[in-house]
């Protein structure tokens, strides 16, 4: 009889609420846990106008305060100005509002109050041990795409360099994931586009990964099912609350099943983008995933047959490269790193990456240069052809 292959599975978010209109139930939570005093942690925009107003009423026991993450991959410096803010507001309930820098962002800082000392003792892409902090931490997204508010990691970039720290621990997730997809509804196509790739990615990278496994597939699959047939309608269709709803449930899925399946080649391309370039996280992957999709086509087997089958493609590759044609991210590599020596060093920095530990395929830097060699041809929603 064949035997279960060993498995590891993470999982540290005590509870998910999800529904239309959620956001109203900060105010409940807060007087569930007794609640004296909140911080809220949010991307810069929401500051100073409808949203702020809203927070205000709804947390109007605990005497909310604000800070803005500013609209950049959060780094060192970012951290800081939060973990000021939070120490100096004597928080019990954190509430993280935005995409996944402001999530990152507030997680950590939220770690460095009750861990102190250097940032850089906290850092550990396999976890490090945290001291607890106390406070209710809420996480709620504002985009379906990264899942952060599920995980258990964060990125963030070290101020004055390109070198990116990876924190990780369970410590640093939040109590309460609240989902409200009323709160997607007016972000710009461009930004449900990729946030929403960065979601498929997740889900089709753990999925394939050489870490995934019982507890992981079920997860990623229900994340890629619902992004192949909704991400193209919340793209298309802004104000489909149902369409926005399902996306926002599959980039928890896909991000739950990452916590422990980790990711693959795509990730590594796009954090190398991301650190070298100031590549937006989402819109690197879908420049990486097709191809890379198509490197790993060989060791695949029968999960490729099926990404292939959910996305309309003969292959995983191609069905990945319709959908990234149909919500417009259909792009050249050119148009972010110009030149032959800096795509060495992307491949240089990408081969740096634990993700490549997990990729269905084996790869170092020059097959990660050929596959950014190829990355300069957009697609067109067909095959790509890669002879690696």
């Amino acid at each position: 009889m064949p035997e279960t292959t060993p498995f590891v599975f993470n999982h540290s978010t005590y509870q998910v609420r999800y529904a239309a209109g959620g956001l109203d139930e900060l105010g409940a939570l807060a007087d569930e846990f007794g609640c004296r005093q909140a911080a809220v942690v949010a991307d810069s925009f929401f500051l100073g106008g409808d949203m702020e107003t809203r927070l205000k009423e709804i947390l109007k026991s605990v005497n909310p305060v604000f800070h803005g993450i500013p609209q950049h991959e959060p780094d060192t410096d970012d951290v800081e100005a939060a973990r000021t803010f939070m120490a100096d507001a004597g928080a019990d309930m954190i509430i993280a509002l935005g995409g996944g820098s402001a999530m990152d962002a507030a997680k950590v800082a939220r770690m460095c109050m009750s861990n102190p000392g250097p940032i850089d003792d906290i850092v550990g892409p396999v976890g490090v041990t945290m001291k607890p902090h106390e406070s209710l931490f809420v996480c709620v997204p504002t985009t379906a795409g990264t899942g952060s508010e599920v995980s258990e990691s964060a990125i963030i970039t070290k101020s004055g360099t390109d070198y990116k720290l990876i924190f990780r621990s369970p410590e640093m997730s939040a109590r309460v994931a609240l989902l409200d997809p009323e709160l997607s509804v007016t972000v710009p196509a461009s930004v449900t586009a990729s946030s929403g790739y960065d979601a498929v990615t997740h889900a089709v990278e753990a999925f394939t990964s050489r870490a995934s496994g019982p507890m992981t597939d079920p997860y990623a699959i229900s994340a890629m099912e619902k992004l192949a047939r909704w991400l193209p309608v919340a793209y298309a269709e802004p104000g489909n609350l149902f369409a926005r709803g399902e996306c926002l449930v599959a980039s928890m899925q896909a991000a739950i099943a990452f916590n422990s399946a980790h990711l693959g080649m795509a990730h590594a391309i796009a954090g190398a983008l991301g650190a070298l370039h100031h590549t937006p996280h989402g819109l690197a992957n879908a420049l990486a995933l097709p191809w890379t999709m198509a490197f790993n086509q060989p060791m695949l087997g029968e999960k490729g047959d099926l990404v292939a089958r959910l996305y309309g493609g003969e292959t995983a590759a191609e069905g990945l490269s319709k959908l990234r044609q149909t919500v417009g991210l259909d792009l050249s590599l050119d148009e972010f790193v110009t030149s032959d020596d800096a795509r060495d060093l992307v491949a240089e920095g990408a081969s740096k990456s634990g993700q490549l530990r997990v990729n269905p395929r084996e790869a170092g830097v020059p097959e990660l240069r050929a596959v950014l060699e190829a990355m300069r041809q957009p697609t067109s929603g067909l095959q790509p052809n890669l002879n690696l």
